[in-house]
């Protein structure tokens, strides 16, 4: 019995090389865990910046594709006989293509900044591009829009292009 004993019994040493081949074995698998995880990391961080890249490349496709059929418009109009169009017919059309072409960028989200005559000048919103003597706004307090000379673009809270305006001369 004493050799049935010595037999399923191990000496320490042979014990703590099985546990450091089971700790190597656990080790490498851990190792091999990491690179794959790794990799698969690398491979997603290189998709999403391949993704990012095409998403800039296309940002403006949608915005393009609705102003195709504005320029589509703009290529009938010049290819009507002008011997057969007045011009009248001419201004309706430039008409339904402008109205096509402010359609196209709401579509955008962008909004004309077209301030009235009399509105308070916003200096955010508007830029005064002269200023003229008005007997209408001579006692004003403050500056007032007295002509639109160009409208202004916003978009999304962002002004693109202010709304260039004549303003009041305050105390002339």
């Amino acid at each position: 019995m004493s050799d049935e004993t010595n037999d399923n019994e191990q000496s320490p040493e042979q014990e703590l090389e099985l546990d450091l081949k089971k700790l190597q074995e656990e080790r490498d698998g851990l190792f091999e865990r990491l690179a794959r995880v790794t990799a698969d990391f690398k491979n997603a961080q290189k998709r999403l910046e391949d993704d990012k890249k095409q998403a800039i490349e296309f940002a403006n496709s949608h915005l393009i594709t609705g102003l195709l059929p504005v320029i589509d418009n703009f290529e009938r109009a010049l290819s009507v006989d002008q011997g057969k169009t007045d011009v009248a017919a001419i201004l309706k059309g430039m008409q339904v293509i402008h109205d096509q072409w402010i359609a196209a960028l709401k579509t955008q989200h962008v909004e004309q900044i077209a301030p009235a005559v009399g509105d308070k000048f916003n200096p955010a919103l508007h830029q005064a591009i002269m200023q003229q003597s008005s007997d209408k706004y001579k006692h004003a307090k403050e500056q007032v829009v007295t002509m639109l000379l160009q409208n202004g673009y916003i978009m999304r809270g962002r002004v693109l292009r202010p709304a260039h305006v004549a303003v009041n001369a305050i105390g002339g």
